[in-house]
C-alpha cells in the first residue's frame, strides 16, 4: 500500500490541530485545504504517470 503523499499528511495533521482547538477553522485555513488538496491531486496524477512509464518500460526492456 502505497504512503500518503506530503499534502494529505500535511492536511490530516492540520485537521487534527483543527479537532483539539489548537487551530481555528476560517477562511484562511479553508484556502490552505484547498490548495492543499489541489496539490494532493497534482501529486497523485503524477505518480499515476510515472507507475504507467515504469509499466512500458517493463513491457518493452
Amino acid at each position: 500500500m502505497p504512503g500518503k503523499s506530503l499534502p494529505a499528511q500535511l492536511r490530516q495533521v492540520l485537521e487534527n490541530h483543527v479537532e483539539q482547538s489548537d487551530l481555528v477553522y476560517d477562511e484562511e485555513l479553508k484556502g490552505i485545504f484547498e490548495r492543499l488538496n489541489s496539490l494532493n491531486d497534482q501529486v497523485e496524477r503524477l505518480k499515476a504517470n510515472i507507475r504507467q512509464k515504469r509499466l512500458r518500460q517493463g513491457d518493452n526492456p
